[in-house]
């Protein structure tokens, strides 16, 4: 059967995440200039200028940013080149780290997306498989060392895992590199290029992108076992059986599709803010990513690489809802396209 999407409901949501967009870039221009501006009384372009700069004066270089951001025009001036370049990504230029902002986002993210994302996807994977399989068992020793260790991952602290990890098979075995300068550079110091760099990008990025799937399946693995069980024991369930339709086609094509949309739901979530939260696993492995910039940002109290950070991360997590509102009629057949 054909599957198709009425142009309504793909309307409909595109127009409720545009408005989300456009409400986090009103909230982004009340933080950093409205507030400033009335509040506070300080001229926002004092945030964007280090203590000192190629030695120019201050005050200069003040005047220079209010001429460059239109921070000297009236307020309606500035918010509608602010959406203008909120939208067209056009971030300025950082006097802080003397670099484009978009260049030094860019350089930041995808490095967390080596990491972070697989992990995401390989735990979901781990979280599905073994939510079924304890709601296949449910109530048997199998169904409870499963559930056991599932929730012991939800109380472990993640950095302390990774630490001991770290310094045990990276420092003491030496079986993976124990940051990523290491996993990029030959035995004899030169770096690596072509596939060489891609081979120990990708050794060096193993080790974290499994443990942190055994860190962050227990949740979802939870959600995934409950709604199993309550699937395995409703009626419709019982119909199939009785109709004699085969136990695997029943778990795998019925009571699954059921099962994993929490699952899925949580993935959604935490596929959108681990980014934001990624600085602890970059410290430990020494790679440099959203997560660290954020943080230096905020010791610095860089207003204007945390406002152009937080928008991408907020756009980034716009179009994982989007993603998932598509997916879950896909998943379960009830999602109406209304």
């Amino acid at each position: 059967m054909r599957f198709s999407v009425p142009w309504r409901y793909l309307v409909k949501r595109i127009i409720e995440r545009i408005i989300l967009l456009i409400v986090i870039i009103n909230f982004l221009f009340l933080i950093i200039y409205i507030i400033p501006i009335y509040v506070a009384h300080l001229n926002p372009a004092e945030f964007y200028v280090p203590l000192s700069y190629k030695g120019l004066s201050r005050s200069t270089q003040v005047e220079a940013i209010d001429r460059e951001f239109g921070l000297n025009q009236p307020i309606f001036v500035q918010y509608i080149d602010y959406v203008k370049n909120m939208l067209t990504f056009h971030f300025g230029y950082s006097l802080i780290y003397d670099e484009p902002v978009s260049k030094i986002i860019l350089q930041a993210l995808p490095v967390d997306l080596i990491i972070l994302v697989p992990s995401l996807i390989l735990s979901t994977v781990f979280a599905i498989g073994l939510g079924l399989f304890s709601a296949v068992r449910f109530g048997r020793l199998s169904d409870s060392i499963n559930t056991f260790f599932a929730i012991l991952t939800y109380f472990i602290p993640g950095f302390w895992v990774l630490i001991i990890f770290l310094q045990i098979f990276g420092f003491q075995l030496g079986l993976f590199p124990t940051n990523i300068a290491q996993a990029l550079i030959s035995p004899s110091g030169a770096p690596l290029h072509g596939w060489a760099y891609i081979a120990g990008l990708i050794k060096f990025s193993i080790a974290p992108i499994i443990i942190l799937a055994l860190l962050a399946y227990g949740v979802r693995m939870a959600l995934t076992r409950s709604y199993g069980v309550e699937s395995m024991g409703s009626s419709y369930v019982t119909y199939l059986r009785a109709k004699g339709i085969p136990e695997r086609s029943v778990v795998y094509k019925h009571v699954m599709r059921n099962a994993i949309i929490p699952a899925i739901t949580r993935t959604g979530i935490d596929f959108a803010f681990v980014i934001a939260g990624s600085v602890f696993v970059e410290d430990i492995f020494g790679f440099y990513g959203m997560g660290e910039l954020l943080y230096r940002s905020a010791l610095t109290f860089n207003v204007q690489i945390l406002g152009d950070a937080f928008y991408i991360l907020s756009l980034y997590v716009i179009v994982v809802l989007l993603v998932l509102d598509f997916i879950y009629p896909l998943i379960d057949p009830r999602v109406k396209y209304e």
